[in-house]
């Protein structure tokens, strides 16, 4: 088995280990959540202001609408690209993704103090972060999708995309900073067996993946 499919399991398994970490730490740590929602607390918009309002325009970037016209558009240029392959894994670890985090949500839902964050009623845990899911599974399926020139480029616009939205549902205060980071552990094991698919496959190469601007 090649190095680099080697080292992508070892991280698609990593990202599985620190989403499940997380998961039992908010059952088990009365600490972890105390300084989660501390955490979060100073990263808060005031209510009312244009900081909130910001937070809350990019975190609609993240919502079904937006997501479904950035897909439409990724396959609309995957395949003018002729890069069906690509596409297909990108697609792939979007509808995977995105699946896994609303059965988590599920699964790992119970009441957690919002304490530190202003409130003193229990609210229902969103982990992983779905709008930060759906942000940086778009993002990578059209980074994978795009041809090795240009995927400099489609880096710097999938990460400030997927950044806009994370960064935005935690100043908006729709989730904890740990349901984010959750929400990149789940991309990241999809799209590390989606990339090691695509080397076995002979469609990938790691030279492939170098940043050029």
């Amino acid at each position: 088995m090649p190095l680099a499919v080697q080292r992508l399991i070892f991280i698609a398994f990593a990202c599985a280990a620190g989403v499940a970490l997380l998961g039992l730490l908010f059952y088990v740590s009365a600490r972890f959540n105390h300084y989660d929602t501390t955490f979060t607390a100073h990263l808060l918009a005031p209510s009312g202001s244009l900081r909130e309002s910001v937070a809350e325009f990019t975190s609609d970037g993240g919502n079904s609408g937006p997501l479904a016209l950035g897909l439409l558009v990724t396959v609309g240029f995957g395949i003018s690209w002729h890069r069906p392959w690509q596409l297909a894994a990108g697609v792939a670890v979007f509808l995977l993704a995105n699946f896994s985090t609303q059965m988590m949500k599920l699964v790992l839902a119970h009441p957690r103090l919002q304490g530190a964050l202003g409130a003193s009623y229990p609210i229902e845990i969103g982990y992983p972060s779905g709008h930060t899911t759906g942000a940086l599974s778009l993002g990578f399926a059209f980074w994978v999708t795009a041809p090795p020139r240009w995927r400099g480029w489609a880096a710097l616009l999938a990460a400030t995309y997927a950044a806009a939205v994370a960064l935005g549902v935690i100043f908006a205060g729709w989730h904890f900073i740990s349901d984010v980071i959750g929400a990149i552990f789940v991309v990241g094991f999809w799209a590390a067996l989606a990339l090691a698919a695509l080397v076995l496959g002979g469609k990938e190469s790691p030279g492939d993946w170098r940043l050029r601007l």
